[in-house]
């Protein structure tokens, strides 16, 4: 029986491993997850083809070409098998970076545009040769452009290509011309490339959508003012990368910072007075009703229930004081399967920091809304009932409180009466709360074809500035802008803050850190003293 050398057992291993590794690649992952098993395959191709090569020897047996033609096959396989490892990788390529701050990789703003593109798109960056942020801006873009045959990328120097520039309409450094069949957008004084996934998504827009917000309740929606004002703050950050410490000085309960996200994807905003209307403007892709605090006059919830029989779509974001009366509750709400009662939800296991009021939601139903949500914050938030719906309506509960939560209500005065404990709370009915629904269907009584779309939320507070910045709550109102707007074809990306960057835990997650951190972490140091000391003694 013949004796394999430990070599020739790695050899096979090796070779069996590079089988395995390309043959997962074909098997149907994503692109990313195929071309990095590909990647896996041609090193460990390259490693046996090495240590294979070591083995040869330097001139074969026998006399003349005899000797040499075994050495020649040899090399000309290996050639052959170089050649076709690096015909494949070109065509599997993949980005692999190592740096701790991802610097060589571009933002996922831009890559999650680019890698859900219907349409071709040219991209023309005209950039800043003695710019070192432009210049790294015009690699992240070339990186992003690998493998998308639907984007057609050029870095020009301005100063090489003057004539060029002049030509389309570019007279400064750094701007940016997207193309989309006849739409052009030009983004100027660009060295983020963020803001350009932005800007595909503005030229990609087929049509302008206007997102109308409703006023005369006391909200807080103002109309984009000409200029808005921004802060500077020092960070570790602040001067590698353009824009990091920027933040935005704006009132705690206006919306500026959605707004400011929303015009940045293409998106126009007026405000409009139902209660002056007999009728929601034709122009109107999407109704927005956020945060009213006072009561809805007599006819305003007709006129909405009116509008979404059309096939309209409906934001309604209503917080905990907010008064719903019997026409609301009952034509608005309860036709479609819904109410809502005037309280609060408190999650003594899924909140923010130590506010059991402030309720955290980590895990999401499958929808477009809450794709990619990581975390949201839902401060002071009054349940939504889900009861009954109609047959023609398909309601979806996009975030829940925990199983242990329960109901408070809210006070008087403005303020909420939060119980912290469970002696100041006795034997509450404790169970899951649903915080915001989407509903999208036929409404009762509408043609068939007139489709509508509809968000509640029992909060109004995650799209204010003061919570907007935190975690997802940004990227969760965003989205369901876009969701209603029926503009889901596109991923939904991680819009600008312009606010310092935390890392935001549940009181569970705090709680988890704490133990590993603070009692296992010193523990298992002692033990292992005490194991070490034991040994020696």
């Amino acid at each position: 029986m013949p004796r394999f050398a430990r070599s020739d057992i790695v050899i096979a291993a090796l070779v069996v491993a590079a089988a395995g590794f390309g043959l997962l690649g074909f098997a149907g992952f994503s692109d990313k997850v195929s071309n990095g098993l590909l990647f896996v395959a041609w090193s460990l191709t390259l490693l046996t083809l090495f240590m294979l090569a070591i083995r040869v020897p330097l001139r074969g047996s026998g006399p003349g070409l005899s000797a040499w033609a075994p050495s020649a096959l040899i090399v000309s396989a290996a050639i052959a098998v170089v050649i076709a490892a690096n015909v494949a990788l070109y065509r599997h390529d993949v980005h692999f970076d190592l740096t701790r701050e991802a610097r060589n990789t571009p933002p996922k703003q831009l890559t999650d545009v680019l890698d859900h593109l219907h349409a071709p798109l040219a991209l023309t960056y005209f950039y800043n040769a003695g710019d070192a942020n432009a210049v790294a801006t015009a690699d992240w873009i070339a990186i992003a452009a690998r493998n998308h045959p639907l984007l057609t990328f050029r870095a020009i120097d301005l100063d090489k290509e003057p004539g060029l520039a002049r030509d389309i309409g570019v007279h400064a450094y750094n701007t940016a011309v997207l193309q989309a069949g006849d739409r052009k957008v030009l983004a100027e004084n660009v060295t983020d490339a963020a803001r350009l996934g932005y800007a595909a998504l503005r030229v990609l827009r087929e049509r302008p959508e206007t997102i109308c917000f409703i006023t005369g309740h006391g909200e807080t929606f103002r109309p984009t003012p000409a200029h808005f004002h921004y802060s500077h703050v020092e960070t570790l950050r602040g001067h590698d990368t353009p824009g990091a410490g920027d933040v935005l000085i704006a009132d705690p309960e206006q919306l500026d910072r959605l707004q400011l996200a929303l015009g940045e994807i293409g998106f126009d905003m007026r405000a409009i007075v139902t209660a002056a209307m007999n009728a929601i403007p034709p122009d109107c892709a999407v109704v927005a009703e956020i945060g009213p605090r006072t009561a809805f006059a007599s006819g305003e919830a007709e006129l909405l229930v009116k509008y979404l029989k059309d096939g309209g779509r409906l934001l309604l974001l209503i917080d905990p004081l907010f008064a719903v009366d019997s026409d609301f509750a009952s034509r608005l709400l309860g036709t479609v399967g819904l109410s809502t009662e005037p309280a609060i939800v408190i999650d003594p296991v899924n909140h923010f920091r130590t506010d059991p009021d402030k309720v955290a939601v980590p895990y999401y139903a499958p929808h477009p809304i809450t794709q990619r949500l990581a975390l949201t914050v839902f401060a002071q938030v009054r349940p939504i009932d889900v009861l009954q719906p109609p047959a023609t309506v398909n309601t979806v509960v996009l975030a829940a409180s925990s199983q242990d939560s329960y109901q408070r209500p809210p006070s008087a005065a403005g303020g909420m009466t939060v119980a912290t404990d469970r002696q100041s709370a006795p034997n509450p009915d404790r169970a899951a709360q649903s915080l915001a629904v989407a509903l999208e269907g036929v409404w009762p009584g509408a043609p068939s074809d007139k489709r509508f779309r509809m968000v509640v939320a029992g909060t109004s507070k995650f799209a204010t500035n003061e919570y907007f910045p935190y975690v997802s709550n940004g990227e969760m109102s965003v989205a369901m802008v876009r969701w209603l707007a029926d503009d889901d074809t596109a991923a939904n990306v991680t819009p600008q803050t312009y606010d310092l960057p935390e890392i935001v835990l549940t009181s569970r997650q705090m709680r988890d850190t704490f133990i590993a951190l603070e009692l296992l972490l010193p523990l298992t140091t002692v033990f292992c003293g005490v194991l070490m000391w034991w040994r020696r003694r």
